[in-house]
């Protein structure tokens, strides 16, 4: 990675997703000419080629996971390049890009409210006792976005756990175990969103089967 100065925002403590679906947008909606309706009907309908279109023109990242809160209270914005135990500790990744051309990067709990949609690109501040949105200013341009999953998030441990054919819970003791001596991660932090200046496209994310958005995380793990 290039060296790129480093800028870090810990997600607001009052931000708060009652749900397993976040979008990662702009103020300026990727600098297309939809509407926060429009925006909204296509996330609602979670069609694939439509929520491709969006994909490949920066316009948002909808994310889903499987379950609520997975991004509260312990997710730190990165602008620049990650930390040596940051890149040495991370278990999970998802990447792709954004354009932000109004150089506000914003978090929206759910996606699919489209009055909801329109408050968080309004430049107006979030409800201070319901705060489902987050906009941090950045420099404006086009950026690769990778999310980081380490061991305390949702993402990780819901991986060390699965159920066989007899719909029994299998723990991967052994695994969690290798994770916690040689990829513990920073205590407070589960995920890191990183943004960068794009030099070249990602390849392109895999979609959750009949959802339609983002959450298939690329794993990196050890042949135990």
């Amino acid at each position: 990675m290039s060296q790129q100065p480093r800028t870090e925002i810990l997600i607001d403590p009052k931000f708060y997703c009652d749900g397993h679906y976040y979008v990662l947008t702009s103020a300026s909606l990727g600098g297309s000419n939809l509407s926060p309706q429009q925006l909204s009907d296509v996330l609602g309908r979670a069609d694939e080629p439509e929520i491709e279109t969006l994909l490949k023109q920066g316009i948002c990242i909808p994310l889903c996971f499987d379950g609520d809160c997975a991004l509260d209270q312990e997710t730190l914005f990165v602008l620049g390049n990650l930390t040596a135990e940051e890149e040495h500790d991370w278990i999970g990744r998802l990447t792709w890009k954004l354009n932000i051309p109004c150089g506000k990067l914003v978090l929206l709990c759910g996606g699919g409210d489209a009055n909801e949609l329109a408050e968080a690109i309004s430049g107006n501040p979030p409800q201070p006792n319901y705060q489902i949105f987050q906009t941090i200013d950045i420099p404006p341009g086009e950026y690769l976005i990778e999310i980081y999953a380490y061991l305390s998030s949702m993402t990780v441990q819901q991986s060390l756990e699965e159920y066989d054919e007899h719909w029994n819970l299998v723990e991967h003791e052994e695994l969690r175990n290798w994770y916690q001596a040689n990829r513990p991660g920073t205590p407070g932090i589960s995920y890191i969103i990183r943004l960068a200046s794009l030099e070249s496209e990602p390849p392109f994310p895999q979609l959750v089967s009949e959802i339609g958005w983002c959450g298939m995380f690329n794993f990196r793990q050890p042949e135990l």
